[in-house]
């Protein structure tokens, strides 16, 4: 199986993770390459963490009422000092978070949701992700009345001077609430710090396109005026941005230009979601740029 390891990008501005051919470490390769099936915690709902280079990982249920048609859980990522791992768009070459549950009894279409993120230092290029310990909440739809059976096959990148892929399959029962549990308390306080779609004196609208082809964009940051926002993009359709530039920056109100790693080859319009971070105030929201 071909590697993966981090290089200078071409394009982007993330560290870079291609395939090569050429052999890698043992050490390395094995610890890319276990698919681990972890045990579940019998006082909670989760299940054991699987440990890798750089962190650990494992995944935590709140236990559904008999009723609820969704369930919540969180991917909690411990990572040690001095790395890291992605948010949704990890650049030209990142791995972004990924859960699918194949083999899942009762339970399907895992969502992914995501705190907001911070912009990373990195030789090769800045990107967006998380540089401590981070719990990542997602949904799942439920399918079936009575117990479910959660297999969650998770992938994602732990980088420090290198990426390593960690892939792995957690498995665990889903019982019924029985009371309030600690893995419900702390799915629920994942999920209530996911920034709000609106936020009082924090707003964020596009503004068209600019001559050399980048949209612009405006927030206005009324809430916190003398923090200058950070802002993060994605686009569902996979089109990858390179770190939003800041046009200007006054009085609460800055403009940035929003700029696709790949020119298109025509004038297109993207829809986006669009993360702010604004200092004392956050939101997430989707808007559509106007590209070329």
């Amino acid at each position: 199986m071909a590697a993966l390891l981090d290089r200078p990008a071409r394009h982007g501005h993330t560290g870079a993770m291609l395939a090569i051919e050429q052999p890698i470490p043992a050490i390395v390769a094995a610890t890319i390459t276990l698919i681990a099936m972890a045990g579940r915690d019998s006082a909670a709902q989760s299940t054991e963490w699987y440990e890798t280079v750089g962190g650990a990982v494992r995944v935590v249920v709140a236990p559904p009422d008999p009723t609820d048609t969704e369930i919540r859980g969180m991917l909690e990522v411990r990572l040690e000092e001095g790395w890291k791992t992605y948010w949704r768009d990890p650049g030209a070459s990142g791995i972004p978070p990924q859960i699918d549950l194949a083999g899942s009894k009762g339970v399907a279409d895992a969502e992914l949701h995501y705190p907001v993120p911070v912009w990373i230092n990195n030789p090769y290029g800045d990107f967006a992700g998380y540089d401590r310990p981070v719990s990542l909440p997602f949904t799942m739809a439920r399918t079936a009345n009575g117990e479910a059976e959660l297999v969650a096959n998770v992938f994602l990148g732990i980088c420090e001077d290198i990426c390593i892929p960690v892939q792995t399959r957690f498995s665990m029962p889903i019982g019924h609430a029985t009371g309030s549990t600690l893995a419900a308390m702390r799915v629920e306080q994942a999920h209530a710090a996911l920034p709000p779609p609106e936020a009082a004196g924090l707003t964020v609208a596009p503004n068209g396109h600019m001559e050399d082809g980048r949209a612009r964009v405006t927030v206005v940051n009324m809430a916190d005026p003398d923090t200058i926002p950070q802002l993060f993009v994605h686009s569902p359709d996979g089109t990858q941005f390179k770190p939003p530039e800041i046009l200007s920056s006054d009085n609460g109100k800055t403009v940035f230009a929003i700029e696709p790693v790949n020119a298109p080859e025509a004038p297109r319009t993207v829809d986006a979601i669009v993360t702010v971070d604004g200092g004392s105030v956050r939101i997430e929201t989707r808007v559509s740029l106007e590209l070329g």
